[in-house]
């Protein structure tokens, strides 16, 4: 097969994947969650998404969630990575990358702010996962 002819049938596996991979996400009993980590992979908190996580951006081929979310804070620090538990607390997705909701910012998870101390509430603002 040619490069043009590969890459069309890979775009063309991209959304039935970002759909699989949302069913996976809310599927089971009790909801998925988000953990915001430090640099040492400490977990700063812990967000718990709603049933019906979100959905299928098809033209930009991304897994949108539902925002705003909130969670409590355990520890304090600047979270600069995240990973998603599904359900079950089964690994979905890591290596997530963690940002302000400036307009300079580009992280897949994005706050409100990202100075977390413990006894407060982190809020989500935006959460892109690209397919």
């Amino acid at each position: 097969m040619s490069p043009s002819h590969l890459a069309a049938r890979a775009a063309a596996a991209r959304l039935p994947a970002l759909y699989a991979s949302l069913a996976m996400l809310d599927s089971g009993v009790g909801r998925a969650r988000i953990e915001l980590l430090d640099a040492g992979a400490t977990v700063l908190a812990v967000v718990w998404m709603q049933d019906g996580a979100g959905g299928v951006d098809e033209s930009a081929a991304q897994l949108v969630l539902t925002t705003p979310m909130e969670g409590a804070i355990a520890a304090a620090g600047t979270p600069v990575a995240a990973r998603i538990r599904d359900a079950t607390g089964a690994l979905w997705a890591d290596g997530l990358t963690v940002s302000d909701d400036g307009p300079e910012s580009a992280g897949d998870i994005r706050l409100a702010d990202t100075d977390l101390v413990p006894g407060h509430f982190v809020r989500i603002t935006l959460a892109v996962i690209q397919g």
